[in-house]
């Protein structure tokens, strides 16, 4: 008895033990009605060092200069060196070559932006804005001709829609660290894992390029809903063989740094703001990152119009990624005049916000002029700066 015991015992701890390192069977899909106050998805963005992103945008500098960038050694295990990564970016520090709207522009007018998700209490905003951004690049570089006849797999045309499953899966950690100290230069050690542990645009964009995003159909999202518990691991699921036939690749990423690099390298505040609305207009929406405060999870349905403007007495939640669709110069709502707003797409559903949208106020001239003045709430602090892919 005594051994049937320990025995018993022996067994419990080793399935407690694996439970950690197994995927979990498909969690409950059921989405709540109205989801609560206390029912909001976690955010998921983990930002790279700042001193590492400032040397990264100054060695896509050079390389778009012409100026020699160093091949760093690559060790045989990691799945990506800095080069590997810094060849599937380009800096875009300037407006693109379009026809900017004189005062509002909005990716919807022309369904140019994939339907409002939902991320439940998963920590993968960074997919859905990557993946979001892409499909919004393909409506708006392609059209749904251009969809048709380089991705005949995809069915509607007008409504292509790829795997954030597949995107959160593939997530990596990471460690930089400075190879060089004389020199500081830096390296990255990038090792793949499909926990749910948050992710960036930094390595996700430079997958959709290596990697490509198979269908949604291919990859379905699950999703938990419930707010019980969060996913430990992302799972493998794919519902057919044939999904490495229905791959979507970007040729490349534009990455557009944060206002404190524009304005360190003596950029105007309006080439730096038309920089961003042209890449809107151009290539589709842009993939942004900013902190979310307390204030900012709000459940009720706000009207038509809204804009938050920064947190009041609240608290920082950690980091959330979305994606950039428009803008307007002149945005006057309930007897306040805004100034120039951005217009952005969130992942909470359309019970949250104004139909899962929102729009916030644009950092002016002075802060501009001043970048320790820019709250990192605003999208155009984050150090990581903004991402569109170029297909």
């Amino acid at each position: 008895m005594k051994k049937f015991a320990i025995f018993l015992i022996s067994v419990l701890l080793l399935m407690v033990l694996l439970s950690g390192c197994m995927f979990l069977n498909k969690p409950d899909q059921t989405k709540p009605v109205n989801p609560s106050v206390n029912n909001m998805p976690t955010n998921g963005v983990r930002q790279l060092p700042t001193y590492f992103m400032n040397w990264w945008f100054d060695q896509l500098n050079n390389r778009q200069s012409g100026q020699m960038v160093k091949q760093d050694k690559k060790p045989s295990k990691l799945i990506a060196s800095n080069n590997d990564i810094l060849n599937t970016q380009q800096l875009l520090s300037e407006p693109v070559s379009v026809s900017l709207p004189s005062t509002y522009y909005d990716l919807r007018d022309g369904e140019y932006v994939p339907s409002v998700g939902y991320q439940g209490m998963v920590n993968d905003c960074w997919a859905y804005s990557t993946v979001e951004s892409l499909e919004s690049a393909m409506l708006v570089q392609l059209g749904p001709s251009g969809i048709s006849a380089d991705y005949p797999f995809i069915n509607d045309s007008n409504n292509p829609q790829l795997s954030i499953q597949f995107v959160a899966y593939n997530n990596c950690d990471w460690n930089v660290s400075s190879y060089l100290p004389a020199t500081g230069d830096y390296y990255i050690t990038y090792q793949e894992t499909n926990k749910d542990n948050g992710g960036n645009h930094f390595f996700s964009f430079y997958d959709m390029v290596v990697r490509g995003i198979p269908l949604s159909t291919d990859f379905p999202y699950h999703e938990n809903a419930t707010g019980t518990s969060t996913l430990p691991y992302i799972e493998w699921d794919p519902t057919n063989s044939s999904w490495p036939q229905h791959l979507v690749r970007a040729s490349y990423t534009y990455i557009i740094p944060p206002a404190s690099w524009f304005y360190s390298k003596g950029y105007s505040y309006a080439d730096y703001i038309d920089t961003i609305k042209s890449a809107i207009v151009k290539y589709g929406a842009v993939a942004v990152d900013f902190e979310v405060y307390s204030d900012f999870e709000k459940d009720a349905n706000e009207p038509s119009g809204w804009v938050y403007s920064g947190p009041s007495n609240a608290t920082d939640e950690g980091g959330h990624a979305v994606i950039l669709i428009g803008w307007n110069d002149n945005w006057t709502y309930n007897g306040t005049d805004y100034g120039p707003v951005w217009i952005l797409q969130n992942s909470w559903s359309t019970y949250w916000g104004h139909n899962g949208y929102w729009r916030q106020p644009m950092i002016s001239e002075s802060q501009y002029d001043n970048p320790q003045s820019i709250g990192n709430w605003q999208i155009e602090a984050n150090l990581e700066g903004m991402y569109v892919p170029i297909l």
